[in-house]
């Protein structure tokens, strides 16, 4: 979109590697063809970030400095006015200041004000003569729950959608930003056949970019006491259907990938030691020749699970986790039985039931040894995801973040503690 308003050429794309906090480009210089020697030819940068460190932006602006551009050229198209985080270098920060930078707010792409335009759509697609909007972003739906605020789920706002909540009389409504074009549509069709399958909300559509569901009055399962052996039962049910009828082609992280994430994390938070150990058990459970990818869910915790009064469960934000901004992508179904197994602190008998309930369902057999694989493998990304979260804001949210962080720390630990016996 950059490119077309500035009737540029088709927009080059780098993929920055390293460390989140350090990254860096390997490319020829010849990617920029002739327009490095166009003295008054400009630069621009297009990121969704930044995030923590500001350091996908700081790889391209370094690479092109080495290839003999100045920063008075570089313009900065980020995603927000906000500048990078707690982690960024001196070097960014410079960056940061002398870059020029252009920002097109959410808000301003709607004249200055967001509600009438996406409250004109919404009520459009609901059939309904007004409807009101309120935004619910960076945790703010959690203010539209029963949980206390003392019993809050912790959230990573730099990673959440823009949300609303949408009033059309007596009926609340979910409207979040699930993606334009075949991707939204994509996710519409995963959300419809959710609730098909009874283990989702109602959809009602899509519009410019907005899935609109309906938002059920319900308790959240980490704050309600049920039967293991019915909360088992439904794990292997849903788990079951994903892996039997959202089937992709999709390329997530490859093992070695996870192996390496796992191993990172492990390092940065309980030293080289443990990290150490868990490479070794990974180099003698590494033979695992084909993995069978689907929409995994990728956010099995507790709290977005869905309690309705007849007891009857419903999974929520379960239609895009598989495509974050994040190193699992797809994979196969063991990364969810991990997930629940990590999430419900499942006994050995447990696990094996749910096993059994999704092998009925999808009418194959589970590979037993890759869920072991898979289990550090969550954890440690759980670790690395809620340790950023924590290190990105402060106060009560930080207190949350932290708290999640530690518990998947001991989770690993005693994964470790077990691998060295």
């Amino acid at each position: 979109m950059v490119a077309a308003a500035l009737h540029a050429p088709p927009p080059v794309s780098v993929r920055p590697i390293g460390h989140p906090f350090s990254r860096h480009i390997c490319a020829a210089p010849e990617l920029l063809g002739g327009w490095r020697d166009r003295p008054h030819a400009k630069f621009a940068i297009v990121d969704e970030g930044p995030g923590l460190s500001g350091s996908s932006f700081h790889a391209v602006v370094a690479w092109l400095s080495r290839q003999g551009i100045d920063q008075e050229r570089i313009h900065l198209f980020p995603s927000h006015r906000g500048g990078p985080g707690v982690q960024a270098s001196a070097d960014m920060q410079a960056i940061w200041s002398h870059c020029s930078r252009h920002v097109a707010d959410f808000e301003a792409a709607f004249d200055g004000c967001v509600a009438p335009n996406l409250r004109h759509w919404v009520a459009n697609l609901l059939g309904k003569a007004d409807v009101e909007l309120s935004e619910i972003s960076g945790g703010e739906w959690r203010k539209h729950i029963s949980t206390p605020p003392e019993h809050w789920p912790p959230v990573f706002a730099g990673f959440g959608r823009r949300k609303f909540m949408a009033l059309a009389g007596t009926e609340r409504w979910l409207v979040k930003f699930a993606g334009l074009g075949g991707t939204g549509q994509h996710k519409l069709h995963t959300a419809r056949s959710a609730h098909r399958a009874g283990f989702g909300t109602q959809p009602a559509g899509l519009c410019h970019g907005f899935l609109i569901e309906r938002w059920t009055e319900a308790d959240r399962l980490d704050r309600t006491e049920m039967a293991r052996d019915l909360l088992v039962e439904w794990l292997g049910r849903y788990l079951g259907w994903r892996a039997a009828e959202l089937p992709t082609e999709e390329a997530g992280a490859s093992l070695d990938g996870l192996a390496d994430m796992a191993v990172q994390n492990c390092r940065e938070a309980l030293g080289e030691g443990p990290a150490e150990t868990l490479k070794g058990w990974f180099a003698r459970h590494s033979s695992h020749p084909f993995l069978r990818r689907i929409e995994i869910d990728g956010r099995l915790h507790p709290w977005e699970v869905l309690v309705q009064p007849d007891g009857t469960l419903l999974k929520t934000d379960a239609v895009d986790h598989c495509r974050s901004h994040e190193i699992v992508g797809c994979q196969d179904i063991a990364w969810d039985i991990a997930g629940a197994t990590v999430e419900y602190r499942l006994s050995d008998a447990e696990l094996s039931r749910l096993i059994q309930g999704i092998e009925a369902e999808m009418s194959r057999a589970v590979d037993h040894s890759l869920v072991d694989y898979m289990e550090p493998c969550y954890l440690a990304f759980q670790l690395g995801l809620w340790t950023m979260a924590g290190q990105s804001t402060h106060g009560d949210e930080r207190v949350r973040a932290t708290r999640a962080a530690d518990r998947y720390e001991t989770g690993l630990s005693r994964f470790i503690e077990r691998a060295r016996t």
